[in-house]
């Protein structure tokens, strides 16, 4: 009885050896797994805020430098006409279709740099930027698209103002490829310590299941995006009544938060679907 006894004992003090390494070795595993998620998460804002640096530099250079050269190409061009003989109509015919074609390359260049990084988006804020790309939008797809704000025209930091332009454009860019909406309602508005951006569709309203498929990068970038400034996105869908995302982000943040993404915040990433 008294080996018995005796092995029990033992493994009862095994038992709790192994309990008590548990105990401390999952805290550990738990908060590497945050310091590496805090890690990735501060290289993504790296990354991107590189990237958007990156853009506007080229998207200066393409219009400046390209742009510069094709426009006098296309003057050019128009005194070589202007001074061709009348009784030339085929190098007249030519000339002037050189020209036209001058003129559209002229107009690609300034839909690219602009779709690099909108200068306005620099030298007059986010509320100009997002009137631009309202009726851009209205333009290019022929959805009816309204924009209010109660925001004024002043420049806000410069990572807040990318950061809600990029996820106002794939917030647009889902609605022309997968909405069938016919309207679009866009809305910007300054609360204490921070701003709302609203972007409300009539069209057949987001899934649960197109908002969670491993192929949904857009809603993934809009999150991160969110996330780094310590904000909250929302994603509401209604059957046959359209989407709305809510986009709630601090203006003043801790320090360290936009340009790294690390330190715990007090932030979140609602989304979800109503059936």
């Amino acid at each position: 009885m008294k080996k018995l006894s005796g092995q029990r004992d033992n493994r009862a003090n095994l038992t709790q050896f192994i309990s008590d390494g548990r105990s401390r070795t999952i805290p550990k595993q738990v908060e590497g797994l945050r310091s590496s998620r805090e890690q990735l998460r501060a290289l993504a804002a790296y990354l991107q805020s590189a990237r958007e640096s990156e853009r506007s530099v080229i998207a200066r250079e393409i219009h400046d430098e390209l742009g510069s050269m094709l426009t006098g190409l296309k003057i050019d061009l128009s005194w070589l006409t202007s001074r061709l003989p009348a009784d030339q109509m085929p190098l007249l015919e030519k000339s002037r279709a050189m020209s036209k074609l001058v003129s559209n390359i002229i107009q690609s260049v300034r839909r690219i740099s602009t779709d690099l990084r909108p200068g306005m988006l620099d030298d007059l804020g986010l509320v100009a930027a997002i009137e631009w790309q309202t009726q851009e939008f209205q333009a290019r797809t022929g959805i009816c698209s309204r924009f209010t704000s109660t925001l004024g025209n002043g420049k806000l930091d410069r990572e807040l103002d990318t950061a809600v332009f990029r996820i106002l454009q794939e917030t647009l860019t889902n609605v022309a490829r997968h909405a069938n909406a016919t309207r679009v309602d866009i809305t910007l508005k300054e609360k204490a310590g921070g701003i709302i951006l609203t972007v409300r569709d009539n069209g057949k309203g987001i899934t649960q299941r197109q908002i969670f498929h491993r192929k949904s990068l857009g809603i993934l970038g809009m999150r991160e995006r969110a996330l780094l400034l310590g904000g909250e996105i929302i994603i509401v869908g209604l059957p046959g009544k359209g989407t709305t995302v809510t986009v709630d982000i601090p203006i003043k943040r801790p320090s360290g938060a936009a340009r790294w993404g690390n330190g715990r915040r007090k932030s979140a990433v609602v989304i979800r679907a109503v059936r």
